[in-house]
């Protein structure tokens, strides 16, 4: 171990040591940071004199447990109880070795494995410790363990300084004389030595933290004290508590510092180490912190942990076995983990607790972050949120800790600040504020510098600047290309041997993206023909950014910067005659899943973001004159093909995906262009959180000329944000109408003026007063075609007036859902208002989960005698209980009343309820749609309303009794009103315990000619076989029954066996059977098969959530190809079966295009579920 000076903590011993004077800070070291910056640096000249190199330093070391201690416990842990006492007794027959050691044998009998540990090296030398020990785990037979000891000995001996030995002469130094940055660093804080020192626990300590101090300050830090600090810099007020424990006592050893790129986490890095070093950071906490810079260590490939923090220290005698010999006293602080991941693998094989080997230094710092190197250390790490997952995978219980960069009001203030008139500022606050994404990258003071020079440069060419700043891609070309166009020449187009280094500059960026890498060396660029002299005569300004510390690496300014040039790659490799297209937009790409894993990788969506925006006319205009030819539109074709894989595909396509791609299309700003991409789109479904998603939505529904319905989640856009806490800020003058309230008013002319838009959902919604007025205004217009207005669980409380005047006022409004809407009584008196007037159209209302009173229940059966289109009621999940259901079975008497479904689910209902139910059927010749679920009805409430269903004048039609405590007894009152009923068709039983006995007395009656069910509901129903022989003679009997649901009840292969008896007979009429979760196995397959290949009816089979092994699959795809089935839907989860079935399976559909085999068995519909629409 050349050039470590190792302490030997066993004994106490004096040294005389000097030490080299800390050298001055390079220019290399001075960092440019964003946001407040600060420094404490000791201001007092008396520190001076203890940093010149007198020779005789005298201190004395504290006893702290040992490094090679910890490795004696770790060995005695692996022991046994048994195993740890025979250990101690064959270390009694090695007294004689350990005679000159004064080893205190006393205590030997009553000593832990701690205690043992400390004993031995406290009190002996440690290669004898080792020696012994060594000979003693081969005495044992544990071979693993004595080698461990050989090691450790090994380490021991070229540790040891003998006693008699000439100390290591220290690097003199330089005078104070000779180093006047530290000297004036340390004038300007004014710390004695011996204040400094007392920080410390020796002389080590403070020579190493005086160093720091050097190394890492900063000359705008000196005029601020840390109390400044913490103000100006909340990261580091949440840094200051970062170890504190919570309320439950957790301390973290891990901190991870994230944020976006460039906002200032490595800058932040640093000042840990200045703050700490001054002793006003984690005081007394720590006494090493050790900064581990992720670029410097990667480059160096290969390393021991001790290498590591050696090239830390100030001078070249470095006290390992000290600094090591109490990790949890140790901090490191990781900067940079982005860098490091990449050489990650999945399992932790390699992983090594051994501090002075040599290993990968991948693999040594996946240890240090996985706590097995050093566990009792600390960390602080700092990542890229994008890095945060692969992270995630690494550290245990960390603290996350988020540094947000320049603040709203900073990056306001900056602009006003630098630009020189009104009309300019007043441009670039209503259309740079306004845009997030433009705006949020100015957290990062490379980006904020990077766009203002673009707005500058804009401004000076005499471009429009709103129109500029609405896509980023516009702002990175014109910076882009006034850094490669020479001043001299302007408008001078690249020549070819310029072009080559462009491209390979660009190709450098792409492949970097795809593979997560943004640090880059001296291969790398010469892999891609790239010299840093070539990029240098290119470009104004240095385009890669070189990093001294170790190897020589470089990076882009910013990581945008790097995906804007990955875009511009395949421009111009568009350019080539040879050009071969990028997974991103291959022809090969066919699926949804290929296209979502494109679109997890932030970094590129960002890429896809700018490809689009460069197909911009102007952009593309002005990049063809900078390469002087014109560009290709085999790009401009890929990606409408993107676009319309998701058009295609829009029923299983997230929120997330359809703003993305509007974001993309955005970009363009090309009317044309958007219009095909989205002429296949017939729904979208939009998460909106953002200002700027308003305008760009707007801007690409207005060009979806097919749209029929809008799925939109509008929230947090008209609350309070760092946006309205801003413009205090803002000089009145400059302050006019916000654009958020004009996008708002865009986006509802669309809905208004849309010729084929008739459904607007805006579940979830957060609209305040204002917002819900100026939709309901647009609303109104006689252009709106909108059928169908849905806001399930919206927050629209304050504008519902508005609304209701709405349906009024437009004629084509026939449904309105107001689900989970918290309705007050006035609310309930408005609508009904509204629905009384003789010009309001509507026919559905949903008022599910509400809030209704039974006073509400009142004013509502008003409305049921009152309307005259009112056709369907939905009052599920409120309390009407008997109070509220008597009026409205009252209303439903009146012959006035139009009302055909009426939907009460989970409303608190009883027996009681049923006898007005029963009178109101009994006189209601218009009600055919009754969903009572989840109410208490019991044997008793069946038997009153089955005294209505009996009669041949009640008009029901369709009766849905899920989870209603029917049984047995229920089915048998049942059974009898459906001998006599002839207008019943659809009947659901579900979560009902009929039993099979209950299932056998409905058999009876639906065996009989004149029973005219069509559709029966029996999930979980707690069926087994015995009734299956019954349900199949039903099958084969009834020429009017299609569907039959029997999920979730044990039939077992036996119940399939006899249900296939009746799906082979010719007569049978089923069309549609669910079998899910009915404890099937591959022995009823067979039989399955040969019912299947027979039955030329059968049209929808469930069988998902049943033990078929993948030979029984196989079985049943011989029936599912087979000529006469008619199997339409296949209820199957496909993927849980080994390829060879799956391709089983995708040969039967491209046999039969017609079929769908996959787990979309049940409609999401909730009407098409209770009602059988489908």
């Amino acid at each position: 171990m050349d050039g470590i000076f190792l302490h030997r903590n066993a004994m106490r011993i004096e040294k005389k040591c000097t030490y080299k004077a800390l050298s001055t800070v390079p220019d290399t070291m001075m960092f440019l940071v964003s946001g407040p910056i600060c420094s404490l640096l000791p201001k007092n000249l008396l520190f001076h004199q203890h940093l010149s190199p007198q020779p005789c330093i005298k201190m004395e070391e504290a006893k702290l447990p040992s490094l090679p201690n910890y490795g004696l416990q770790w060995c005695f842990k692996q022991l046994g109880e048994e195993e740890f006492q025979t250990f101690k007794d064959l270390l009694k027959e090695k007294a004689s070795e350990l005679a000159a050691c004064s080893f205190p044998w006393v205590e030997l009998d009553n000593a832990n494995m701690e205690h043992l540990a400390y004993l031995l090296h406290e009190h002996c030398k440690g290669p004898l410790v080792w020696k012994i020990s060594m000979s003693i785990f081969e005495e044992m037979n544990l071979p693993a363990l004595s080698q461990k000891a050989r090691d450790d000995m090994e380490k021991c001996t070229l540790a040891e300084v003998p006693e008699d030995s000439t100390p290591m002469k220290a690097d003199q130094g330089t005078s104070m004389e000779e180093e006047p940055e530290m000297s004036q660093a340390m004038e300007q804080d004014g710390a004695t030595a011996a204040e400094i020192k007392d920080q410390g626990h020796g002389g080590d300590e403070w020579h190493y933290k005086g160093h720091v101090m050097t190394k890492f300050a900063m000359k705008s830090d000196t005029h601020h004290d840390f109390k400044t600090l913490a103000s100006d810099c909340p990261q580091m007020q949440m840094l200051f508590g970062a170890f504190t424990p919570d309320q439950r006592g957790f301390r973290p050893c891990t901190v991870v510092v994230h944020g976006e790129s460039g906002v200032g986490k490595s800058a932040l890095a640093r000042r840990i180490l200045l703050h700490w070093a001054q002793g006003e950071l984690y005081p007394g906490m720590f006494s090493y912190v050790f900064f581990l810079h992720a670029r410097e260590i990667q480059s160096r490939r290969e390393s021991s942990f001790t290498e590591l923090i050696s090239r830390e220290w100030p001078g070249s005698l470095v006290p390992v076995m000290e600094i090591l010999s109490q990790p949890e006293r140790l901090l490191f602080v990781v900067d940079g983990f982005d860098d490091l991941d990449i050489a990650f693998k999945d399992d932790d094989t390699d992983l090594c607790d051994d501090w002075a080997g040599k290993q990968p230094v991948s693999v040594l710092m996946h240890s240090l972050l996985k706590k097995v190197l050093l566990p009792e250390s600390s960390l602080i790490i700092t990542v890229r949120d994008v890095g945060m997952k692969n992270l995630q995978a690494v550290v245990t219980s960390p603290r996350y800790l988020l540094v947000e960069g320049m603040s709203m009001e900073r990056r306001t203030q900056l602009f006003l600040e630098h630009m020189k008139n009104e009309h300019q500022k007043i441009q670039v606050l209503h259309s740079v504020v306004d845009n997030h994404q433009l705006f949020d990258k100015c957290q990062a003071s490379v980006v904020w510098s990077l766009i203002f020079q673009a707005l500058q440069m804009q401004e000076a060419s005499g471009k429009s600047l709103p129109h500029t700043c609405q896509i980023l891609t516009g702002l990175y070309v014109t910076f882009v290309t006034h850094q490669l166009t020479p001043r001299e020449a302007f408008g001078r187009c690249l020549s070819p041997e310029e072009r080559a280094v462009l491209k390979g500059l660009c190709r450098m960026a792409a492949e970097g993206v795809w593979s997560a890498k943004f640090v880059f060396y001296g291969n790398d660029l010469a892999i891609h023909g790239l010299a840093e002299s070539e990029l240098s005569a290119l470009f104004h300004m240095s385009i890669l950014l070189r990093d001294g510390h170790g190897e020589t690496c470089y990076a882009f300014p910013h990581l945008s910067l790097q995906e804007f040039c990955a875009a511009l790659y395949y421009i111009l490799e568009g350019l080539e005659g040879e050009w071969e297209p990028h997974p991103l937009f291959m022809e090969n790409i066919k699926t949804l899943m290929e296209l979502k894993q494109i679109s997890i990788n932030i970094h590129l969506l960002q890429v896809k973001r700018f490809l689009f925006g460069l197909m911009n006319k102007e952009v593309m205009r002005v990049l063809e004159d900078l390469l002087g030819c014109p560009i290709h539109l085999v790009v401009k074709q890929a990606l409408l093909h993107w676009i319309s894989l998701l058009g295609q595909q829009a029923g299983t396509i997230g929120p997330l995906d359809f703003l993305d791609s509007f974001y993309c299309l955005f970009e363009t700003q090309d009317e044309e262009f958007v219009r095909l991409a989205l002429n296949s789109f017939q729904e979208v479904w939009l998460s909106m959180n953002r200002r700027m998603d308003l305008q760009v939505s707007s801007y690409c529904l207005q060009h979806c000329q097919c749209l029929q319905k809008i799925q939109m989640d509008v929230r947090e856009i008209f609350s309070e944000d760092e946006v309205t806490v801003a413009l205090p800020m803002i000089p009145q003058r400059l302050q006019i109408k916000h654009l958020v309230d004009d996008w708002w008013e865009n986006l509802c002319f669309v809905f208004s003026t849309h010729p084929n838009l008739r459904q607007l959902d805006l579940s979830g919604s957060i609209l305040n007063e204002w917002a819900m007025r100026t939709l309901c205004i647009k609303l109104r217009q006689p252009t709106c075609k909108i059928q169908n207005l849905i806001f399930k669980s919206a927050q629209i409380t304050f504008g519902l007036q508005y609304l209701w005047r709405t349906i009024v006022i437009n004629h084509s409004i026939k449904y309105l859902n107001l689900e989970g809407t918290h309705l007050k009584d006035e609310d309930i008196g408005m609508a009904y208002e509204a629905l009384r007037h003789p010009s309001c159209m509507l026919e559905s209302l949903k008022l599910d989960h509400c809030g209704l009173t039974h006073t509400c229940c009142l004013v509502i059966s008003q409305i049921l005698v009152t309307s005259t289109r009112l056709k369907s009621l939905s009052l599920t999940g409120n309390k009407v209980k008997c109070q509220g259901i008597t009026p409205l079975c009252d209303a439903l008497k009146v012959s006035q009343c139009t009302l055909q479904k009426l939907i009460l689910g989970d409303c608190g209902l009883t027996d009681a309820s049923c006898q007005d139910l029963a009178s109101a059927l009994i006189s209601n010749k218009k009600l055919t749609h009754l969903y009572l679920s989840t109410n208490k009805l019991g044997s008793e409430g069946m038997k009153l309303l089955c005294r209505a269903l009996k009669l041949f004048s009640c008009a029901l039609r369709r009766l849905i009794l899920n989870e209603c405590k029917l049984d047995v007894v229920g089915c048998g009152f049942l059974a009898l009103a459906l001998r006599s009923n002839r207008h019943l068709t659809h009947l659901s039983l579900s979560m009902n315990p009929l039993g099979d006995d209950g299932m056998n007395l409905l058999c009876e009656v639906m065996a009989e000619p004149s029973c005219n069910l069509r559709d029966l509901e029996l999930v979980k129903c707690h069926l087994t076989a015995i009734c299956c022989k019954k349900l199949s003679y039903v099958i084969t009997r009834s020429k009017y029954l299609r569907s039959l649901d029997l999920a979730a009840n044990a039939l077992g292969d036996g119940g399939m066996a006899e249900l296939c008896e009746g799906l082979k007979q010719w007569k049978s009429s089923l069309k549609r059977l669910g079998l899910e979760a009915c404890e099937l196995t591959s022995d009823c397959c067979e039989v399955l098969s040969l019912a299947l290949s027979c039955n030329q009816c059968l049209t929808s089979l469930n069988l998902m959530r049943n033990n078929f092994s993948p030979e029984g699959i196989m079985k049943l795809c011989s029936a599912f190809a087979h000529p006469k089935s008619s199997l339409q839907i296949i209820g199957l989860w496909k993927w849980q079966y080994p390829a060879q079935v799956r391709k089983l399976l995708e040969e039967v559909q491209l046999l039969k295009p017609h079929i769908v085999i996959g787990d979309s068995w049940y409609s999401f519909d909730e009407d098409d579920r209770y009602w059988w629409k489908n």
